[in-house]
């Protein structure tokens, strides 16, 4: 018999819970213990609603059952249904109108560690487990928002949804075969797996979990090839004598299976670097798992990730700037605002240029302005600096010619939004006349040169903005031996030399 607090997770998983960086990877053994089919449950009962719908008779059900491979079935099943054009009520299939206790139970204690959820598991268990009551801490109620009002838990299930940055969000279900909400989703014939799994955004998605996070398996045998293949590869050295396992399966044995369980572990952490918790199931069966886990309630604190460990993983994304993983990049920022300016401030080279527009990190919305300070002696003024302008800065020399074409809109559109607004951060200015001297001259109009009169009269003057513009600008467009740029340049003379009127700030 088990007794309470017998269970303890290993050191490694705490450790990995209190940094937000633990992964419950969830198997159809969870959804089992709700009332939920096996994968041969699932593909004979696909099997049975054809047979009902009459695309087969009870000859052709028999020995389509009979194949003796569930995913083989399954596969033929389902492009059957394709063909005859008949829906699968997968719903009615995976979802038993009484669920079982124990599975009912499970779900809840896992809910309330609160970590993030990755399934291969198309069904709703962990979907509809709210957010209420699911973390330590505690809400203040009013009138408007009682205490405690339960909260929808994100989900995820469409492939291109698929980003290594929803690992950073507590509480959220990836369901990575897809969901029952949205057939067209759902990773279940041979052709979806083999597609699936070359799918760059999946690869990325495996690559990041597997080597960044602990992975705890519940429910779930590692029985795929595809899922082993990413847990091999992101483990250093998982063949190493000292090689301590970095991600964990709650596997369920039997006492007189001592010798064999002994191989199983031997397996797993030779061959995958994955140790195994075992727990006995003498007594109460499978269920003894839900034993666990109220167990490990007392021992495990899940927390969000830490700002140092979420600047690591974008620094991840700058290093090898491949489309998932500045999808990747831009999604954790959406989500965690105060690590925008981080971001994009690490970027460097050409490659993040357009990817940074799309995401409209050049929009006006973000051109800052100038916060007043009052202090003891007065007012004084701080100008912010504008972390994608300053990316475009660095790199305007490396920009291909359509590039830079685009910079010369967006530095039209900043200075007409500053004349709008009435903005005079200096910082901005100063990055605008860099960027002007550094473009092709053929790109410069003689009506850009005019955005410059904007620049040097606002309320707050700055030097170096006629500095620059004067020392770089000015002698490239005198140097040149075309007519319309020496036009330009007596036009920039004429912007830089023209007074300013009295009552002017310096910042």
């Amino acid at each position: 018999m088990t007794e309470s607090n017998e269970y303890r997770p290993a050191k490694i998983i705490q450790d990995a819970a209190k940094h937000g960086e633990l992964v419950v990877f969830v198997g159809a053994g969870a959804s089992k213990l709700c009332g939920s089919p096996d994968w041969r449950g699932f593909a004979d009962q696909v099997v049975g609603r054809l047979e009902g719908a009459g695309a087969l008779d009870f000859l052709e059900a028999e020995q389509l059952r009979g194949l003796g491979d569930s995913r083989r079935t399954l596969s033929i099943a389902m492009e059957i249904a394709k063909k005859k054009n008949i829906g699968v009520d997968f719903d009615s299939i995976l979802h038993p109108s009484k669920p079982q206790d124990a599975g009912l139970e499970l779900y809840k204690l896992l809910a309330r560690l609160r970590p993030v959820f990755v399934t291969t598991n198309y069904d709703k268990w962990l979907d509809e487990a709210s957010l209420e009551n699911l973390s330590h801490e505690i809400k203040s109620g009013s009138e408007a928002e009682p205490a405690n009002r339960p909260t929808p838990r994100s989900k995820y299930y469409m492939r291109e949804q698929l980003s290594s940055a929803l690992l950073a969000e507590r509480g959220a279900v990836i369901h990575l075969h897809g969901s029952y909400l949205e057939p067209r989703s759902m990773v279940v014939s041979l052709k979806d797996y083999i597609e699936h799994y070359a799918d760059e955004k999946v690869k990325e998605f495996l690559t990041t979990m597997f080597k960044n996070y602990i992975v705890l398996f519940v429910g779930y045998g590692l029985s795929e090839l595809e899922i082993l293949e990413y847990i091999i590869r992101s483990n250093e050295a998982p063949h190493a004598a000292s090689a301590e396992p970095r991600h964990f399966l709650l596997y369920p044995h039997r006492s007189i299976e001592l010798v064999q369980t002994g191989f199983i572990e031997q397996f797993f952490r030779d061959q995958c670097g994955v140790g195994v918790i075992k727990y006995c199931i003498d007594s109460k069966g499978y269920q003894e798992v839900v034993q666990v886990f109220k167990d490990w309630s007392l021992e495990l604190d899940v927390r969000d990730p830490t700002i140092l460990n979420l600047q690591r993983y974008l620094d991840e994304y700058s290093a090898s700037p491949t489309p998932a993983n500045q999808d990747a990049a831009f999604s954790l920022v959406s989500n965690r605002p105060e690590l925008l300016s981080y971001f994009v401030s690490s970027l460097k080279g050409p490659v993040w240029f357009d990817a940074l527009d799309r995401a409209e990190y050049f929009s006006v919305t973000y051109s800052p302005g100038v916060r007043t300070l009052n202090d003891g002696d007065g007012a004084s003024y701080m100008s912010d600096g504008w972390p994608a302008l300053q990316y475009i800065e660095s790199n305007i020399s490396l920009l291909n010619n359509e590039q830079a074409k685009r910079v010369v809109e967006i530095a039209r559109a900043v200075t007409l939004d500053i004349e709008k607004r009435g903005l005079a951060n200096w910082r901005t200015l100063w990055t605008l006349a860099n960027i002007l001297s550094e473009l092709p001259l053929p790109l410069i109009l003689e009506s850009d040169i005019d955005l410059v009169k904007i620049w040097v009269s606002g309320r707050i003057n700055s030097d170096m903005v006629g500095h620059e513009l004067g020392t770089k600008l000015l002698p490239r467009l005198l140097d040149s031996q075309e007519q319309l740029d020496l036009e330009k340049a007596l036009k920039l003379v004429d912007i830089l030399t023209m007074l300013l009127p009295e009552g002017d700030l310096h910042d």
